[in-house]
């Protein structure tokens, strides 16, 4: 069973994880509907510094600058849903305080 992503959105979950950080950034969520609009809202969601975002009861947008690039965010995205989902019957969520993301930031994104 694929777990869902729909518990991302309630925090800023990627901040759990230092990989899903770096590569995910703080997901967006889309509203539903966003995504069948023909005036290309869509794309104000994602960019570089936010490559990924979930579309309200729908899925998911993953961008990247290649099809490995995005695959592998997409890969990132999923297994950290699988492991908040399998976190959260353990209680609250810790996320990384503001200066271990700035850390991550500098190390990996400058």
């Amino acid at each position: 069973m694929r777990p869902s992503t729909s518990v991302i959105p309630r925090c800023r979950r990627t901040r759990t994880i230092p990989e899903s950080y770096i590569l995910l950034r703080d997901v967006r969520r889309v509203p539903y509907g966003v995504q069948y609009r023909a005036d290309g809202a869509i794309a104000d969601f994602v960019s570089t510094n936010s490559p990924a975002a979930l579309l309200e009861n729908d899925g998911v947008l993953v961008v990247g600058t290649s099809v490995l690039d995005a695959f592998d965010r997409l890969e990132v995205l999923e297994s950290t849903a699988e492991a908040v989902i399998n976190a959260l019957v353990l209680g609250p969520l810790a996320t990384m305080p503001d200066d271990a993301l700035a850390a991550l930031r500098k190390a990996f994104l400058d």
